[in-house]
C-alpha cells in the first residue's frame, strides 16, 4: 500500500516575479537600489567619523577617560574610510575599461 507524503506538486524553480516586466524597468531600479546602497555605506561611515571624532574631542577636554573605546571608535572609521577608498578606486578604474571599450 502506497502511502503518499504529500498530495501538493512542487513549485517550479524560477524567477517568483513575473518576466512581464520591461528592460527599462528593471534597469532603472537596479541602478536606484546600487546607488541608494552606496548612499548608505557613505552615511555609515561619515556616521563612524563622526563619532571618533566626538570621542577624540570628550578625551581630550576629560569628558572621558576610556581611551580603549575612543582608539577603537577611531580604528573603525579608519578602517570603513580605507575600505571605501578601495571601493572607490574600483569602481574608477572599472569605469576606465568600459571607456577604452570599442563598440
Amino acid at each position: 500500500m502506497v502511502n503518499p507524503i504529500s498530495r501538493n506538486l512542487p513549485s517550479p524553480i524560477g524567477p517568483q516575479t513575473p518576466a512581464s516586466r520591461t528592460a527599462g524597468t528593471a534597469q532603472g531600479t537596479g541602478g536606484s537600489d546600487f546607488a541608494t546602497q552606496l548612499r548608505q555605506q557613505l552615511e555609515q561611515v561619515s556616521h563612524m567619523q563622526a563619532e571618533a571624532d566626538a570621542g577624540i574631542q570628550n578625551l581630550l577636554t576629560g569628558q572621558t577617560d576610556n581611551i580603549t573605546q575612543v582608539f577603537t571608535a577611531a580604528r573603525k572609521a579608519e578602517v570603513a574610510f580605507s575600505l571605501l577608498m578601495e571601493i572607490r578606486n574600483k569602481l574608477v578604474d572599472a569605469y576606465g575599461e568600459l571607456k577604452q571599450l570599442r563598440v
